[in-house]
């Protein structure tokens, strides 16, 4: 469950300032966008493997272009919500982080361990508290 990660996660952004609260947010986005590319790359290996059909594949980099698409849209709304306030890049920011640190866990669950967790390709990854 995404909830019993938190506790292992970095610690929400909480600068004094706009640009250090920006600053932190941007630091945190870049990490996670290069955990889940190593994850992604990670699950993609391992549909090399027996058992994986090209269908599997092809359906898979279609959910990543898709959950892509989402992201952006998603992220770009929250921003709207905030765009009288300089707030907006900041929750923008953190609305970026938070479903890429998702994305990354989903990406373990069902691709890169088994159900019991028993034997996982990579480290189960820590999803944030929310921001």
């Amino acid at each position: 469950m995404l909830l019993a990660q938190s506790a292992l996660a970095a610690p929400v952004c909480s600068g004094k300032t706009t640009p250090e609260i920006q600053s932190c947010f941007s630091s945190r986005l870049a990490q996670a966008e290069a955990q889940l590319k190593r994850y992604t790359e990670a699950a993609l290996r391992r549909m090399q493997g027996p058992g994986i059909t090209a269908r599997t594949q092809a359906d898979f980099r279609k959910g990543e272009s898709a959950w892509r698409a989402f992201r952006e849209a998603e992220c770009k709304a929250v921003a709207g919500r905030w765009s009288d306030g300089t707030i907006r890049t900041s929750m923008e920011l953190s609305c970026r982080l938070k479903l890429t640190e998702e994305r990354t866990y989903e990406l373990w669950q069902n691709w890169l361990t088994a159900p019991d967790r028993a034997t996982p390709i990579l480290p189960e990854p820590a999803v944030s508290p929310q921001n």
